[in-house]
């Protein structure tokens, strides 16, 4: 019997009468079988795929088998936008079946979320931080709503799964876990991860039903892929332009700067432009959307905002200014297109940068071998463990060291945390007065209220940080976005104009107390910076692959004249050195540059040991390191790295101490202030260096692979 066969009849009758499904896809029959048997699942298929059926056709089957009242399913988004955009199409799905489906974010008003409190409907759409609001709002009664919970789907989960947000989500889950009477199934949706099996134990938690992967052959679909070196200046914008011209398309770039500054180049070219970021304001990204997916042949220049599943209909072209960092990120922007039928998925990148042109071939290359990154998953995320411990506080009153343990413990991002550490660390905690202990009833510190109480806990309500920045307004009053402060003093001190939203405004008036600039339009400006802090490390893998393709001799048809004449001299000047070695040395007067090729995780951890070991300067980069020594001699540098290649050097306090003791004054969490100082400086060591791929590395370079 089919999964078809399984469904609620009521459910069959609306697939084929009200859709007019003549069957479900193969992602959405093996889907069906997993979700309707029970297991907590993790459901691969290509954007537009059918995942979001996939997940709610069994999952609204369940509702209809067992009518409990209230809400039953959790349908949860990593963005606003992308939550928005999903409403319309599950509440198609849920309002057929006589069912409800209410949104639940920031931008929902008081009294809606009261009605829907009054008669929950059996779906709840929600973001992660709306979900900490729910717990910790006195006005959310919360044992009630989430008493019959039995279904939370995570869409985009790879998105979240590595990330503060997704560990964020997952405590937040264990905490709800305490209300329910059911096990909830976990079903996560994503289009590109390598390594499911590991996304779908982080998302199992403290769940004790089965697990299964759902990720069914894909058709291999037709592909077209262009790389175009730019080697004129001004010359970008004539070709995006040209390619552009009469399509749907989106354009990628890496930062919200240069999305400013390519739309900027653009609308001198008269084509319909828009433009969608982050720091731009909720109405003027849907603006974007709502009249792309109206039909408008168009150009979106975006940034990751649009990577992920935003509908905004079928699409003709994806364009890429450089190159994404990630195999993963370029599969997902390419997804979007060959929707249609006798369609191709496609891509062209425009490389502005020679530095990029191997990055772009590398990711293309590792794509087309079926290669995609594993999502790195901590079990140990201290600085997420101290936030929730304070959300717990604020959501119960007070709390015993034992519901502190069992509510937390569980969530996979804590894992690794022993019960002897975590008291430790309640302990500490206490002797900060971060928590008030109270005959062994524990409330939030004076210190904490300090910290996190303004504006009634807001602090407690996101695990982001926000940098202080100002609210863009027009003169008519409408929201254009914001940029940060620094930016705007630098702005003031020269013409006081700037770009946003593609286009160039003035400063009319700045309200300091109340960050907010007024400004009218203008004729031309400077492209706000925002900012960043993150060092733009690429992986171990993705680098070996750009140097595979110095050394291979394969002709990559996908790349125009300009790119491969580039590429053909690159190759003249480095292919018989790097092919010599697997990471070869090249020495002169001022020292040396050993093209390890092993990226900024690992050649950043060398760097470090190696100003250790020769007490002189050492620079790195993805591809290389450079140390700066005119009295170094071959014998001397090999030494080292026999030296450095025992494992047992790494777990010297020595050489622990040195790494430690040279992490940068990173700032990645606001809670990481609040830590004791070992897990301060391990919260940024964990991002700045990889110790295991180091040893790695250096055992196949004793290995001559």
């Amino acid at each position: 019997m089919g999964a078809f066969a399984r469904f609620d009849p009521l459910l069959q009758e609306k697939i084929v009468h009200r859709l007019g499904w003549n069957s479900l896809r193969p992602v959405q029959e093996l889907a069906a079988e997993a979700i309707l048997d029970g297991n907590n699942c993790i459901i691969l298929a290509p954007t537009a795929g059918g995942k979001t059926e996939a997940s709610m056709f069994p999952v609204l089957s369940g509702c209809l088998t067992n009518q409990e009242l209230g809400m039953r399913v959790l349908y949860i988004c990593p963005t606003k936008a992308l939550l928005n955009n999903q409403e319309q199409r599950l509440d198609e799905y849920t309002s057929m079946l006589g069912l409800g489906a209410f949104k639940w974010h920031g931008d929902v008003t008081a009294s809606q979320k009261k009605r829907y409190l009054s008669e929950p409907g059996e779906v709840l759409l929600t973001t992660p931080e709306s979900l900490e609001v729910m717990l910790v709002s006195g006005n959310v009664p919360t044992a009630k709503l989430f008493k019959y919970l039995k279904y939370v789907i995570i869409d985009e989960v790879h998105a979240i799964a590595a990330s503060d947000r997704g560990n964020h989500l997952v405590s937040v889950l264990e905490r709800i876990r305490a209300y329910c009477k059911y096990d909830f199934q976990r079903i996560g949706l994503s289009a590109t991860v390598g390594n499911p099996e590991q996304i779908l134990e982080w998302l199992q938690g403290s769940s004790k039903n089965l697990q299964k992967i759902i990720s069914p052959p894909r058709k291999v679909g037709k592909k077209q892929i262009e790389i175009k070196l730019i080697s004129e200046p001004g010359q970008m914008a004539t070709l995006i332009t040209d390619a552009a011209h009469g399509y749907k398309s989106l354009l990628f770039c890496e930062s919200r700067r240069f999305v400013e500054e390519i739309s900027r180049r653009l609308k001198k070219w008269n084509e319909p432009i828009y433009v969608h970021h982050s720091s731009l304001s909720r109405e003027k990204r849907e603006e974007s959307e709502e009249e792309f997916y109206r039909g408008k042949e168009a150009c979106i220049v975006c940034t990751s905002t649009m990577e992920l599943g935003i509908d905004v209909g079928d699409l003709d072209k994806v364009l890429q200014v450089n190159c994404p960092a990630t195999v993963s990120s370029f599969l997902q922007r390419m997804g979007r297109t060959g929707r249609r039928l006798e369609t191709a998925m496609n891509t062209t990148f425009f490389i502005e940068k020679e530095t990029k042109l191997l990055q772009a071939i590398a990711i293309v290359e590792l794509a087309r071998s079926g290669w995609v990154e594993n999502v790195n998953i901590n079990r140990k995320v201290w600085h997420i463990l101290l936030h929730q411990i304070m959300a717990l506080c604020l959501e119960r009153g007070a709390v015993n060291p034992a519901m502190l343990w069992n509510q937390l413990h569980q969530a996979h991002c804590f894992s690794e945390i022993s019960r002897d550490k975590f008291d430790k660390f309640v302990k500490f905690l206490i002797t900060k007065d971060f928590l008030h202990d109270d005959g062994g009833m524990f409330s939030m510190g004076l210190d904490a209220e300090k910290a996190f109480g303004r504006k009634n806990f807001m602090e407690i309500y996101s695990v982001f940080s926000s940098p202080q920045e100002f609210e863009v307004i027009g003169l008519s009053g409408d929201v254009i976005g914001n940029v940060q402060w620094d930016f705007l003093e630098q702005v003031l001190e020269e013409n006081a104009s700037f770009y946003l939203a593609g286009k160039a405004w003035s400063v009319e008036r700045i309200e300091w107390k109340k960050k907010r600039v007024l400004v009218m339009k203008a004729v031309g400006g400077k492209v706000p910076k925002w900012g960043g802090i993150t060092p733009n490390f690429l992986s171990y893998k993705l680098c070996r692959q750009m140097r595979d393709v110095i050394v291979s001799t394969e002709d990559y048809s996908y790349l125009d004249i300009e790119a491969k004449e580039y590429l053909e001299e690159y190759k003249d000047d480095w292919q018989s050195f790097l092919a010599g070695s697997f990471a070869p040395i090249e020495y002169d007067d001022k020292g040396i540059i050993w093209w390890t090729w092993a990226g900024g995780n690992i050649n950043n951890t060398l760097r470090i040991v190696l100003m250790m070991e020769l007490d002189v300067s050492v620079q790195a980069s993805n591809e290389y390191i450079k140390v700066k020594n005119e009295h170094l001699v071959p014998e001397d540098y090999d030494q080292i790295i026999e030296k450095i290649s025992d494992p047992l050097y790494w777990e010297k306090p020595e050489t622990l101490s040195f790494l430690y003791s040279n992490v940068p004054n990173y700032h990645l969490s606001k809670f990481q202030p609040y830590l004791p100082e070992e897990l301060k400086l391990r919260l940024v060591a964990d991002t700045i260096y990889d110790i295991e791929g180091t040893v790695s590395f250096l055992n196949n370079v004793q290995s001559g692979l």
